[in-house]
């Protein structure tokens, strides 16, 4: 019963958006979740489901990230690189998130009038998470009014410090009632499929989203004493949360990632895998400094030399390298065989692709966390200083790797090539120890890239816990990872080689074009320049330089 609930996120979001009438009572389908018939139970699994696939499923997320780009394979119009991103192209993004939000505060409301406590907190929790990444997307948006359509038709535009400061409150509020509720028999059962029902892992997530919006603010408010009270209450950085609604090996019920950008059901490449693939700018990153990850986040490529036929040339250094990313928005770049592809660890875990079908989902990671910290102890907002700092941030190093380590550890002969079924050529071969090991040693090399030791200045220390977090988001949350970068603007990226802004990232996105049509007269800023606008977290969009292309 478990894995059905969990499929129905379009039944259970019609549910939240119609106004089911009476009509048709006299013959009640059981298998159909009517208002009448809905529970927690029922709707919690569905909209955690929901929130995991919006999360990770989405090339416009992966483009803004920066790390992935078009592959040479593929032409079309990319709005998201071309930086011609029209207000269609936001449609879906809006609606998936207030339908969300809309059956969460349904949940919340029937947990009020059944006393049910833990299930008002965690749909609170999960509001705000929603809440937040509007925010951060558009700035602006309507929240007092908002899924109150029975009141309010065109609902107001909020002010989106002002919803930041509330939905602060509300994840702290969300966090004690958890804490009051831990000792007491709550029974999630199989409903709860990204905590599964421990209420202490709840807790310490409802705190980690709170320190999450504080950092983010961090820059433009005190925050010191709200940070002070519950750093020592989230997840630590050795904590990962890992979400599995009942994964199968069947279309549109595998792991999200594995399924868009990977492989179906029968082994066979996405379009997602051939028409996107790693960017230069993360893969050198990777290759540059040694970082075992490497033979993780992206496959080496097929054929050595150039791709002659359409006048892409290597530098020099390059011609014998096997891990090439793609320049970041080139319109035509080498083709696949040519270039890394996303690599298969990151996708499936390891070379099994059975596995990855139905290996758990990341919601969030102690990585993150621990990343938050570490820049905390740094600004002096924790106590503990440089020591702690350090302290956070080679952890935090430690724990991103460690989530890959079947990846890291498998013989390369187990990695197949998907366009030849035969073993991938030019793998770096696998890591010999332990993942902490491993570590311990791309921590001491001598380069101030990742060794604290030799960072001579806090800047150069932000820089190093701000580019690891950025790495660390890679195949689970890249919205996240965008939302950072513009925050510390580190580590610095190139503008895409194809936008009509050559100096600019995109910084804040347009309103969606069904908002336009049904509620033009409440838009601020309709028609905002996506390169100069910022949310008020977002002090300056800097002007960066742009991807040089092959």
């Amino acid at each position: 019963m478990k894995k059905i609930l969990i499929y129905t996120v379009a039944a259970l979001t019609a549910v939240g958006l119609s106004g089911c009438k009476e009509w048709l009572d006299v013959n009640h389908d059981p298998n159909n979740a009517t208002p009448d018939r809905l529970t927690e139970a029922i709707m919690l699994p569905a909209q955690q489901y929901a929130m995991l696939n919006n999360m990770t499923n989405s090339t416009y997320a992966w483009c803004l990230s920066h790390f992935l780009t078009k592959s040479g394979d593929f032409s079309g119009n990319y709005t998201f690189l071309s930086g011609n991103v029209m207000p269609q192209n936001l449609d879906s993004w809006w609606e998936t998130y207030y339908y969300m939000n809309w059956n969460l505060k349904t949940m919340h409301d029937l947990a009020v009038t059944n006393e049910e406590p833990v299930y008002q907190a965690i749909s609170e929790i999960l509001q705000v998470i929603n809440f937040q990444r509007m925010v951060d997307i558009w700035g602006n948006i309507p929240y007092t009014e908002a899924c109150n359509p029975d009141e309010y038709i065109n609902p107001k535009y909020d002010d989106a410090e002002t919803i930041y400061a509330d939905l602060i409150s509300r994840a702290h509020a969300a966090a004690g009632i958890l804490e009051q509720a831990e000792d007491a028999p709550v029974d999630l059962g199989s409903a709860d499929i990204i905590c599964n029902g421990d209420l202490d892992t709840w807790t310490k997530l409802a705190y980690s989203v709170e320190l999450r919006l504080l950092m983010r603010v961090s820059n433009v408010q005190d925050v010191r004493a709200q940070v002070s009270a519950i750093y020592q209450k989230c997840l630590s950085p050795e904590e990962n949360i890992d979400a599995n609604p009942g994964y199968m090996a069947e279309t549109d019920k595998m792991n999200i990632f594995f399924e868009s950008y990977g492989w179906d059901k029968n082994s066979s490449p996405s379009t997602n895998l051939r028409q996107y693939c790693p960017t230069t700018v993360l893969v050198d990153m990777l290759r540059d400094h040694n970082d075992p990850r490497l033979r993780v986040y992206a496959d080496p490529r097929e054929l050595l030399g150039n791709d002659e036929e359409i006048g892409i040339t290597y530098p020099s250094n390059l011609a014998t390298e096997r891990y090439i990313g793609i320049p970041f928005g080139q319109q035509n770049p080498p083709g696949l065989e040519y270039a890394s592809t996303t690599g298969r660890g990151i996708l499936a875990g390891g070379s099994d692709l059975a596995e990855g079908m139905v290996r758990s989902s990341t919601f969030m990671t102690g990585a993150e966390v621990g990343f938050l910290l570490a820049e905390a102890a740094l600004r002096g907002l924790i106590p503990g200083g440089d020591a702690a700092a350090r302290d956070y941030y080679e952890r935090s190093v430690t724990s991103a790797m460690k989530r890959h380590e079947a990846a890291m550890q498998e013989p390369s002969e187990n990695f197949l090539d998907w366009r030849n079924t035969s073993p991938l050529q030019g793998m770096r071969e696998p890591i010999t120890g332990t993942v902490e090991q491993e570590a311990a040693t791309y921590l001491a090399q001598n380069d101030s890239f990742m060794n604290w030791s030799r960072m001579t200045t806090n800047e150069e220390k932000l820089g190093a816990i701000c580019t690891q977090k950025w790495l660390a988001f890679m195949g689970y949350n890249p919205m996240e990872a965008w939302f950072e970068q513009r925050r510390t603007d580190m580590p610095t990226l190139p503008s895409s080689c194809w936008s009509g802004a050559p100096t600019y990232n995109i910084s804040l996105l347009p309103y969606p074009q069904t908002e336009r049509n049904l509620n033009m007269s409440n838009i601020p800023e309709a028609d905002r320049d996506i390169f100069s606008a910022t949310v008020f977290w977002d002090i300056v969009n800097p002007p960066v330089s742009r991807t040089a292309v092959y």
